[in-house]
């Protein structure tokens, strides 16, 4: 992995143009000095880490560009959507480039690449009146020999691998969102037997053409791993989702005994015990708290040993919260990836770097139309800051364990553990365990613009915990620049 210390970072990177390989003009990252800042306080931006594997975003925009803030939040994966009607537009026509420019690109950054692929070429598959992104193929031999050429081209093996490739792509997912026929972004336009038979000759072939490839089973969406754990009791909540600002959908324990329901829970759990993958992707949206019934009901289908993964998550949700505030950004950001790394998920995708203006008949809910890390006008939200504190907290992270609700311990090897805290619902204190060695405490006081404190734990250590969180540890994550040197504060602006 690359260190990456983020002060005054200028990249300069080679990236293929449209016509060419050749260089392009480097890219420069422009700054700013915000007047808001106090003289003690520290910026975000200058916190030192390595690239993280287990920290990564989903679907980034087509600009390469844009690519180069990655890495400053520490991601270390990138999720890509692969259409078949982009990359084999005719039967045995390939088209590579803008896929082979995208996988260049993240490589040369030094991240790992996710693939989920889409059967939507028009020539290829069965006709649906359902909108959904996914058909099944008229032949499953055209859709094997598409999957063939694809992990062929990006296995790393030396045949056939795409000029500049630097390391295999490790992961593919096939049918994201399943079965879902009316989602256009996602969902399966046929029938259960048929979405099984396809996922598994799908793992077959992968597996035939790259057996050190892992094959990712399609993401379950957060209300269909709502209705799974309500429909057998595990859990007594309400799930929304929020279509729209006028159109959303509720679910209680007692809705989800409709056999409508029932039946699409039955669905889902036969793909789960008919269907060859070696991950499960879990879509988490909503309260943090409804991820450990959404993971325990899962495990029970799937065993202990089936590693478990979020290719997108992401909060606040606004089916669940009024309005977004840059505390709340912030929070959610280091609460629903630690609660994932404290539950063994694998790796977590957020849902997504850039945010646009709300389109209905987009490809994302009203109720995840505001979390992205950097918002439609090109600011950076306090979800962007909390990843930057995040990744620097992670670095060298073994596990996480979860001591209560807004209360995590890093667990980072040879180095001393971390524990981060805030206030939650009726906890304004928490007390320093011992096996933490305080010496040092990062105090987050601005989540807008990722401005920080460094000071001195209380004696007592007894923590007095407010809306942004605290980190405590015998050193603090991040760097030199995390223990009082105050360096020049940049927070993001694109050029």
């Amino acid at each position: 992995m690359r260190k990456i210390a983020n002060v005054l970072l200028l990249l300069l990177l080679t990236m293929p143009s449209a016509t060419s390989a050749g260089e392009p003009p480097s890219y420069e990252i422009t700054w700013f000095q915000p007047p808001e800042a106090k003289s003690t306080e520290l910026t975000m931006a200058n916190l030192a880490f390595e690239l993280n594997p287990a920290v990564g975003v989903c679907f980034p925009p087509q600009d390469l560009s844009t690519y180069v803030v990655f890495p400053r939040c520490g991601v270390g994966l990138v999720r890509l959507n692969v259409s078949w009607d982009a990359r084999e537009p005719m039967p045995g026509v390939f088209d590579w480039e803008g896929l082979d420019n995208r996988v260049r690109m993240l490589q040369g950054l030094g991240i790992d690449v996710f693939m989920t692929l889409e059967t939507d070429a028009q020539w290829g598959v069965e006709r649906s009146s359902d909108p959904a992104a996914n058909r099944p193929p008229a032949q499953m031999s055209d859709w094997t020999d598409f999957v063939a050429h694809l992990v062929e081209r990006y296995d790393g093996d030396g045949v056939d691998d795409m000029p500049g490739l630097r390391r295999r792509v490790p992961y593919y997912q096939f049918v994201n969102e399943w079965p879902s026929p009316t989602n256009r972004s996602g969902g399966w336009a046929g029938t259960i037997d048929e979405l099984i038979t396809f996922l598994n000759a799908s793992y077959d072939e992968v597996k035939a053409t790259d057996p050190g490839a892992t094959v990712v089973l399609g993401g379950i969406p957060a209300i269909g791993l709502d209705a799974m754990v309500l429909n057998a009791g595990l859990a007594d909540y309400t799930a929304r989702l929020s279509y729209s600002e006028t159109a959303s959908e509720t679910l209680t324990p007692e809705t989800a005994q409709d056999p409508e329901i029932a039946t699409k829970v039955a669905n889902r759990i036969r793909v789960l015990n008919e269907s060859r993958y070696d991950m499960v992707d879990l879509h988490l949206y909503g309260p943090v708290e409804f991820n450990q019934y959404r993971v325990e009901r899962v495990r029970q289908i799937v065993g202990d040993d089936v590693p478990l993964i979020s290719a997108e998550c992401g909060g606040p949700n606004l089916a669940y919260v009024p309005d977004i505030t840059p505390e709340e950004h912030f929070r959610t950001v280091l609460d629903l990836n630690l609660d994932a790394y404290s539950r063994n998920l694998a790796f977590t995708m957020w849902l997504s770097m850039f945010g646009r203006n709300y389109d209905p008949e987009g490809d994302i809910t009203w109720g995840n139309s505001r979390l992205q890390l950097i918002d439609a006008d090109r600011r950076p939200t306090g979800g962007y800051w909390g990843y930057q504190l995040l990744a620097a907290m992670v670095d060298g992270m073994t596990r996480v364990e979860k001591a209560s609700a807004g209360v995590y311990i890093i667990h980072r090897g040879d180095r001393p553990d971390l524990l981060t805290a805030w206030r939650t619902e009726g906890n304004d204190t928490y007390r320093i365990p011992d096996t933490i060695d305080a010496q040092q405490m990062l105090v987050v006081t601005n989540a807008q613009f990722g401005y920080y404190e460094v000071t001195t734990p209380p004696q007592d250590r007894i923590l007095q915990l407010g809306d942004l969180p605290v980190v405590v540890g015998e050193e603090l994550p991040g760097g030199p620049y995390a223990a009082g040197e105050n360096p020049r504060l940049v927070p993001l602006q694109f050029p």
